[in-house]
């Protein structure tokens, strides 16, 4: 693996890719789940919508406990609404409360309850699950018999709350074994006659049939904004509207929801806009039906819409953040995530799909990094490079001189310098010019770097056309580091780089100071270096193109007093 980062840190088509992979990679696993809804919920908050002037909540607030007494009621009393919605000629009435079961003690008040649901003809009731704790069986828990039969239609009341506990939409669609229950919200559009549903939408799930009946299962989730704060839906007290003291006009057409709100007995929820505070389950059915009727609804891409659309943003910011002439890697990763981001709207304002975003995020971050770490790398070579012959410059070359000094001193081995002198280049220069005298220092460059072979050994170019090269040789006689000298010598000879003036004809050679020492208390870098420094001019004296060898005192004990300082003459060049 760290090998391949190192790869595409060389490669924009290679970071390209890897940006592509980390999207995939990140959003497939789900790790970034959390950001992205801190991020959907931001911008949810910021959205506003309009409520539909046809939907207002029936609640079942402090006053109306004050007036009716403890909750439940008889149903005679929601009979009596439903009187009164039917006078006003109200639209659907739906019940975000559960009649389960037969109040033995006012059957009379369950049959007025009955009656009205029937005379009404357009309301819906509420119906739930139950999962058993023992064995985790799932069973439907609907209207009592009497009043479903007689009911419009019965939905839901399920609530889509996500792993963090904040309801961010719905489950158009639930049930046991099988998703056939409308949302109240999307029951009460059915019996709207304003609005027809040719196909539910949003986001299904696994279609395989579940292991047995009592699986609850949802499917078709959708998203929308809330409407939240003061100027949302119409708000009507129970008991106003039951004892009459609210308009008829108020009522007519709408689609009313009776719920609980009391903070007593009702069951809140939290919802995106956090500075709005919690909802009740009511007014989650009211917001629900207004994103319905007026198509805010949104659903989370899937399967290959989901993957196209990750890899053509990705691509795109991609793009932006590699290929960009700007020079500021900051500047490239904030213009991408911009793009990117605007780009991911498109599919929710034309579609009503939404991509994710924190994915593509997260990737061009990790890319970004790449980048920067190249760069990093890049500015560091070249702070130890030398910028014509690719190799290690004096800075870079001292700090190798000092670390081998201090290993070759512990182990008491022997440590080689040679300076190499480019002869009469500057006579080079001047009949081949400086781009060729540019090109014949590059080649030599070359030459010696294939030369330092060893973990231990370093070219470097001193300056101009001087050169060094660091041996840590396993061979500590004079005569092999002689021999070993000589062929760089003949090497440069033999790469046949010539000039020529109106006279003869030249070819470029080096002449090449060797010095070697054993580090210790008792020498320093300085005087091997002084030592090469002098046999380099030996080498020069005696009319270059040759190996002028020196060493200390501490040299191999096979190695004579009398040869420590001795030029090799290797022939003349021309």
């Amino acid at each position: 693996m760290k090998g391949f980062l190192e790869k595409a840190g060389t490669s924009r088509a290679a970071l390209l890719m890897l940006a592509v992979a980390l999207t995939l990679l990140i959003d497939f696993s789900g790790i970034s789940w959390r950001l992205e809804q801190m991020v959907t919920d931001t911008v949810s908050s910021m959205i506003r919508p309009v409520p539909a002037g046809d939907i207002a909540i029936v609640a079942i607030d402090e006053k109306s406990l004050r007036k009716y007494g403890r909750w439940p009621w008889s149903r005679r009393l929601h009979a009596r609404l439903l009187d009164r919605l039917k006078q006003a000629k109200s639209g659907p009435v739906v019940f975000d409360v559960l009649f389960a079961d037969a109040n033995g003690n006012d059957p009379a008040g369950d049959g007025m309850f009955a009656t009205a649901v029937a005379a009404h003809g357009k309301v819906v009731l509420a119906m739930t699950s139950d999962e058993d704790p023992g064995d985790g069986e799932v069973t439907e828990v609907l209207p009592y018999e009497v009043f479903s039969d007689v009911a419009a239609a019965i939905g839901h009341t399920d609530m889509a709350v996500d792993r963090d506990g904040v309801v961010r939409g719905a489950y158009l669609l639930a049930g046991a074994g099988a998703p056939r229950w409308p949302v109240l919200a999307l029951a009460a559009l059915y019996l709207s006659q304003k609005y027809r549903v040719m196909e539910v939408p949003g986001e299904t799930f696994d279609s395989r049939p579940p292991a047995h009946k009592g699986h609850w299962v949802r499917s078709n989730k959708v998203l929308f904004p809330f409407v939240q704060g003061p100027g949302g839906f119409p708000v009507y007290s129970f008991a106003d509207v039951v004892e009459g003291s609210i308009e008829g006009k108020k009522l007519a057409g709408k689609t009313l929801f009776v719920g609980i709100t009391a903070a007593a007995i009702r069951r809140t929820f939290s919802t995106p806009d956090m500075a709005a505070g919690a909802m009740s389950g009511v007014e989650i059915h009211a917001n629900t039906l207004n994103a319905l009727e007026k198509n805010l609804l949104v659903t989370n891409a899937q399967g290959l819409l989901r993957v196209a659309g990750l890899i053509l943003l990705s691509v795109v910011a991609g793009l932006v953040l590699l290929f960009s002439r700007s020079q500021c890697i900051l500047c490239r990763l904030v213009a991408a995530m911009i793009i990117v981001t605007v780009l991911s709207l498109i599919p929710v304002l034309a579609l009503g799909v939404l991509l994710p975003v924190v994915p593509l995020w997260l990737s061009l971050a990790m890319v970004t990094y790449l980048l920067m770490r190249r760069r990093i790398g890049s500015l560091q070579k070249s702070s130890t490079r030398d910028a014509l012959t690719g190799l290690c410059n004096r800075r870079a070359f001292d700090e190798h001189f000092r670390n081998m000094w201090r290993l070759n001193g512990r182990h008491q081995r022997m440590l080689f310098l040679m300076m190499i002198d480019v002869d009469h280049f500057k006579r080079f220069n001047d009949l081949m010019g400086h781009l060729k005298g540019d090109a014949a220092l590059k080649e030599i460059g070359r030459y010696l770097a294939s030369k330092a072979r060893r973990a231990g050994d370093m070219a470097c170019r001193l300056g101009g056309e001087e050169f060094m090269l660091l041996l840590d040789m396993d061979k500590q006689e004079l005569r092999d580091v002689e021999a070993y000298a000589q062929q760089i010598v003949k090497g440069v000879r033999d790469l046949g780089i010539d000039c020529r003036d109106d006279r003869r004809k030249y070819r470029l050679t080096v002449s090449l100071g060797c010095a070697g020492m054993v580090p210790g208390p008792g020498h320093t870098r300085n005087e091997l270096f002084d030592m090469a420094d002098k046999a380099l001019y030996q080498a020069k004296d005696a009319g270059r193109n040759q190996v002028s060898c020196a060493c200390s005192e501490d040299l191999v004990s096979d190695v004579k007093a009398d040869s420590a300082e001795r030029v090799v003459s290797s022939g003349l060049s021309e």
